[in-house]
């Protein structure tokens, strides 16, 4: 039986350079407890079972201030902070329980562990950043970067020039200040992409101006300090040796990049297309990554510089990158990452803040208070001459005042070498923590990117000229929506004297990025995981293009962004192309024998919102195979495609009247419009017979437009909408692509009223709901058109009507049951 001593460890102090440290002496064997628990042993003395109980503990606390704090927008790293500096202030309000759950001698391994898992993390970031991106950044951007961080530096180094004159601070604490301003005028790249990442804010135009200016930043500063220690110790010293270190960095850099780089390139193109990364190449990369981190120790450097060089090097996105951010993210994120906010929270002490050292406690605090005033002004500055708008601008200089975990990790790191205060160190976390936390809650309160659509003038087809192109943004998730809005496109009859302009968007979830995407196609050559799908997709709508000889013209874009903000893209795009309508595809995908295949959330997330904001008309196809299959209308000649449209009136109902009409001139469709009237017609008031006149309008227009095509009108009436479900059900078999408006306005309540009640897609309306279940066989597309002026559309469809209605007969009425 192995022998336990009753004391594990020892410790004292020894002089340091500027203060006493700290020195630990611990027994080898002290680390398995070997079942010794048995024997009346304390566990908790040997350090893996105490690593293990530290870890558990650590991540508890974490997740309950997370779960608690979620609500006022607070990120995960945040509240991970918060919550281990809670907690150490409460453990260490009993001796006895701190020594027993963090003792001085388990730290150590704590704090190992926690680099490692640090290492990982700052890994998995530097994987996660599209190096492409450095190509997007403009002149603006680099000056805006650049003074973003030398503006609020040498702002506090000339405020420190009197400051011996005025005040009496110790000798240590005034060295401390130019460090303590250098770390509050960073802004790191991470940083900014996880609070716009958590704000939906990623692919606005704030978040790339943000996003952009916040590498700079960093790329910037990291030089600044990288020459300015190196050049700060020669001068110390008078060694001139340590510039060298900078020669070999640049070594090291020019080797990552022009030799690790194109081996793991090799390596990400041998993964044959749709498979997954191999274990060996997951291997070889992990290998390669702790090589890194160890030649960046013995260059001088920590062992995160390297860790994220490395992942510079990897290729972000599917599938290499994302492979490898899928099975290193959680366990350093989730596990080790929270045990580093531990040990930076250990060195928090907050009552070093008062007694004989609050003069430089005050003093400290208005250096960080004027960088962070200095850094949100010349931000807020600079946006405003570079024409950003007023909220736009200050939003942004409070998205770069925001910092994250690795300004933490620099003050723990500048804490450990003693080149900041302890209490320098505990008021740089405290101001990071007020700072990013209310610029979060700020930024999710009141920002809203939707808001720069209000002063667009909303467009839709009623407002297309005959003469002009329609313009349709059409979205594709998948390879299976390429049929589905090709067929479409020919249903939508382009001619030469009735044109079509597309914009395809390629949709894709932001997986293994960091920064979003929307580049158009000729730029696909950068992003190797979408480029073998763009070109089949490309190719598909050039065999369209060629067959409709001039009467399409097509652009094609990529988006990858995050479901919660992938509709900003879509809006940025139907405005700049002033888009009539926008054609997204339905979030369920049907089986052969009629029932539901797949679900998508993410893609009914961003339908939601595109109904809710978009700058155009909106259409929801619900294809069951009549529109892509082998029904349709450009693989079906044999047989007429046939269309029927329900038309119960209102602006949506007029607006699917519309794109019918442009449908109902095609050779081989055939159009039916069901004119389905209450039974018990009341008084309406002044609103809804305004209503009634533009409903009457557009069909005596649609009647001319369309006289002579395959077209049938049927009036019908029902008294409720049990009869309205009746009636939709007699339709099902002699139907291919049912149009139905999304609302129909208040005066034929009646004939829905109890359908929404019931609706398990409220974006579709009632009746399009009913009609996307699995009781109907036929496609389904439901049509919305965003608010407009009404007097505006009125003048509009007067205008074009009155030379047509001259030309019609007094017998086109609205009783007519077949035209």
């Amino acid at each position: 039986m192995a022998h336990f001593p009753a004391i594990v460890s020892s410790e004292g102090y020894v002089p340091g350079v500027n203060e006493p440290e700290q020195m630990i002496c611990q027994y080898l064997h002290m680390t398995n407890s070997m079942g010794c628990s048995w024997f009346g042993c304390d566990v908790s003395a040997f350090s893996l079972p105490l690593l293990m109980l530290q870890l558990s503990i650590i991540f508890f606390v974490t997740h309950t201030f997370f779960f608690f704090l979620k609500p006022l927008r607070q990120s995960i790293l945040s509240c991970q902070l918060i919550g281990c500096i809670v907690f150490i202030w409460f453990v260490r309000l009993d001796k006895n329980l701190l020594n027993q759950l963090f003792p001085e001698s388990g730290k150590l391994v704590l704090d190992t562990v926690a680099n490692f898992g640090f290492l990982l993390h700052v890994f998995v970031v530097g994987v996660q950043i599209d190096t492409n991106i450095l190509k997007s950044v403009q002149r603006h951007m680099v000056l805006m970067g650049c003074t973003s961080f030398f503006v609020p530096y040498v702002v506090c180094c000339l405020c420190l020039m009197p400051l011996t004159n005025m005040v009496t601070i110790d000798e240590f604490s005034f060295k401390t200040l130019p460090f303590v301003a250098a770390l509050t005028s960073l802004t790191t790249f991470p940083a900014v992409t996880n609070t716009l990442s958590d704000l939906n804010l990623l692919n606005c135009d704030l978040g790339r101006l943000s996003c952009s200016t916040a590498l700079v930043t960093d790329v910037c500063s990291y030089v600044t300090a990288l020459a300015l220690s190196t050049i700060g110790v020669a001068l110390e010293r008078s060694d001139w040796k340590p510039l060298n270190n900078i020669l070999w960095i640049a070594c090291f850099l020019l080797s990552i990049i022009y030799v690790l780089r194109p081996f793991v390139l090799w390596m990400a193109k041998r993964i044959p297309e749709g498979q997954q990364i191999k274990e060996s190449q997951f291997l070889v990369v992990l290998v390669a990554l702790l090589l890194c981190g160890f030649l960046a120790e013995c260059l001088g450097q920590a062992a995160e510089f390297g860790g994220f060089t490395m992942g510079i090097c990897v290729p972000d996105g599917p599938p290499f990158g994302l492979a490898l951010v899928n099975r290193i993210d959680w366990m350093a994120t989730v596990i080790l990452v929270p045990a580093k906010f531990a040990i930076s929270a250990f060195k928090v002490n907050l009552n070093s803040l008062v007694g004989d050292k609050v003069v430089a406690s005050l003093i400290t605090e208005v250096v960080i208070s004027i960088a962070y005033l200095a850094k949100f002004t010349c931000n807020f500055l600079l946006a405003m001459y570079f024409n950003v708008s007023l909220p736009d601008a200050f939003h942004f200089a409070m998205i770069m005042c925001t910092k994250g975990i690795i300004d933490v990790a620099a003050y723990s790191f500048m804490r450990s070498n003693e080149a900041v205060t302890e209490q320098a160190y505990s008021l740089l976390i405290l101001n990071m923590l007020i700072v990013t936390g209310s610029t979060r809650l700020l930024l999710g309160h009141f920002y809203d990117p939707s808001t720069r659509y209000r002063t667009y003038k909303r467009n839709s087809i009623l407002e297309c000229e005959p003469d002009d192109y329609l313009r349709m943004v059409v979205c594709i998730h998948n390879e299976e929506n390429v049929s589905s809005i090709i067929n479409l496109l020919e249903a939508s009859n382009p001619t030469r004297h009735q044109r079509i302009e597309v914009i395809s968007m390629n949709l894709q979830p932001l997986e293994g990025r960091a920064s979003a995407i929307l580049v158009p196609s000729s730029e696909v050559k950068d992003i190797p995981s979408a480029q073998t799908r763009m070109l089949q997709i490309i190719k598909a709508y050039n065999y369209f293009i060629e067959r409709k000889k001039g009467s399409v013209v097509i652009e094609h874009f990529i988006a990858m962004a995050p479901y919660g903000s992938m509709h900003e893209d879509i809006f940025t795009i139907a405005i700049n192309k002033c888009a009539n309508i926008v054609i997204v595809p339905f979030h369920k995908r049907w089986a052969i024998d009629g029932s539901i295949e797949a679900t998508f959330p993410g893609i009914r997330t961003v339908n939601c919102k595109i109904m809710e904001k978009a700058p155009c008309s909106i259409g929801i196809l619900v294809d069951r195979g009549q529109i892509g299959g082998p029904k349709s209308v450009l693989t079906g000649r044999n047989k007429m495609f046939r269309i029927t449209q329900l038309f119960l009136g209102g602006a949506d109902d007029r607006e699917a009247l519309a794109y019918s009409s442009r449908m109902a001139k095609h050779p081989h469709i055939s159009l039916l419009l069901i004119l389905l009237k209450p039974q018990c017609a009341d008084m309406e008031p002044t609103p809804e017979m305004y209503e009634k006149r533009l409903d009457a309008e557009i069909i005596d227009r649609f009647r001319v437009e369309c006289k002579g095509r395959d077209i049938f009108i049927q009036q019908q009436v029902a008294k409720d909408a049990v009869e309205t479900v009746q009636l939709l059900r007699a339709m099902e078999k002699g139907c291919d692509l049912f149009i139905v408006g999304r609302e129909h306005g208040c005066c034929v309540s009646q004939l829905t009223y109890g359908l929404s009640e019931w609706s398990q897609c409220p974006e579709l309306g009632g009746i399009g709901d009913l009609l996307a279940t699995s009781d109907f066989q036929f496609s389904v597309l439901v049509v919305q058109q965003q608010l407009v002026d009404t007097v505006k559309s009125l003048r509009i469809s007067a205008a074009r009507i009155c030379s047509d209605t001259s030309r019609a007969t007094s017998g086109f009425s609205l009783l007519d049951g077949i035209f």
